[in-house]
């Protein structure tokens, strides 16, 4: 082996760490994209979120699609204010949301406000049997 340069001289090639290839050898590849579901089909629309749950009223827009649930909503906006999903509620139009209906079933409209409920306030009822 013959150096180009001085520096090259200290440098060495150590044949023993090639591993060989075997182009033979076939693997299994599968995507572990998950499929696409398609996006829900209501209309998006831009709502505003109010809360006053903790100090001072605080107010945020986000747009969302009128198929989506509450609850994916509700989780949402549980992130933009720091809180706890499970300490409060959304309502519109003085009626609270259920977290498992669509957001449609409330007529929210374009630039609507939605609150946010303390859920010692909601006013939930449950019926016990």
């Amino acid at each position: 082996m013959e150096f180009d340069d001085e520096f090259d001289e200290d440098l060495e090639f150590d044949e023993d760490l090639e591993e060989e290839i075997n182009e033979t050898e076939e693997k299994d590849l599968t995507s572990k994209t998950p499929e696409d579901k398609g996006a829900p089909e209501g209309k998006k629309i831009s709502v505003y979120f109010m809360s006053t749950i903790g100090p001072g009223e605080k107010k945020q827009k986000l747009l969302i699609n009128s198929e989506n649930l509450v609850g994916d909503i509700k989780e949402t906006v549980a992130n933009l204010f720091g809180l706890d999903p499970a300490d409060f509620y959304l309502s519109s139009g003085g009626v609270t949301m259920d977290e498992q209906n669509p957001m449609k079933e409330y007529y929210v409209d374009d630039g609507d406000d939605i609150l946010l409920i303390p859920a010692s306030i909601a006013g939930i009822i449950t019926y016990r049997k």
